[in-house]
């Protein structure tokens, strides 16, 4: 969010820039005492220092814009033909860096950005510009993408740490986690699956050793039912009737 109000604050700032315009001036040609004016044609210059420019299309609409300000941000913005700005790019004094695409209404729909502190993200939006996916990497070496419904609120989460595990989670429409599977960098690995309470009612896991089991819990979370193989060949499947023990 900081970096959208950063974005945000320099388009604002540079809307109340004086605008530079670089003006090729026509060409007063005279012949047999006729004098004729030529259109603007291209021209060469070996530097153009300014503090913001622009550039407009045969109609005189600004379809390229650029300009620094006071802070130290500097950005570029690029307009369709009917004015809508469509594309930005932005760096902050801060370190931060972003670049927005926004579709023909004007709303954003894939924002990239890096900060100072070396994360990295994409994110996209959909047409009524709510947050459905985003993709961060972290300095420490940690990464997550995030998919959200169209309430914005977060469904599946997929995260991988520097550690070497790595995690899939999955949450109902309630934002309540029901579903995990998760590996780990020991080598073992489990799903879980939890009701619409939040409790873990069923788990599977296997162990790098070689053992693999499976439990059932009742609503308030006490183990009734496992089952278990082992490395050495062994199979276990008690089952528990724990309703009457503390």
């Amino acid at each position: 969010m900081e970096l959208q109000t950063q974005i945000d604050e320099l388009k604002a700032s540079s809307k109340r820039q004086k605008i530079a315009i670089i003006a090729l001036a026509g060409v007063i040609v005279a012949g047999v005492g006729v004098a004729a004016i030529q259109p603007a044609g291209d021209a060469t210059f070996d530097t153009i220092t300014c503090k913001s420019w622009k550039v407009v299309d045969k109609d005189g609409k600004q379809r390229i814009g650029a300009g620094t300000n006071a802070d130290g941000n500097v950005g570029v913005r690029w307009f369709d033909k009917d004015g809508v700005e469509r594309i930005s790019a932005t760096t902050f004094a801060s370190g931060n860096a972003g670049v927005q695409w926004l579709d023909k209404e004007g709303k954003m729909r894939i924002a990239a950005g890096t900060d100072a502190e070396s994360k990295a993200g994409v994110w996209w939006s959909d047409k009524d510009g709510t947050g459905r996916i985003a993709a961060t990497t972290f300095a420490d070496g940690d990464a997550s993408v995030q998919w959200s419904d169209k309430d914005g609120k977060q469904r599946i989460s997929a995260t991988t740490l520097a550690d070497g595990n790595a995690a899939v989670a999955w949450s109902d429409k309630d934002g309540k986690g029901r579903l995990a599977a998760t590996t780990f960098a020991s080598g073992n690995a489990g799903v879980q699956w939890l009701d619409k309470e939040g409790k873990m009612r069923i788990a599977a896991t296997t162990y790098a050793g070689g053992n693999a089991s499976v439990q059932w819990n009742d609503k308030d979370e006490k183990l009734r039912i496992s089952a278990e193989t082992n490395a050495d060949g062994t199979v276990k499947l008690p089952t528990r009737d724990l309703k009457a023990k503390k």
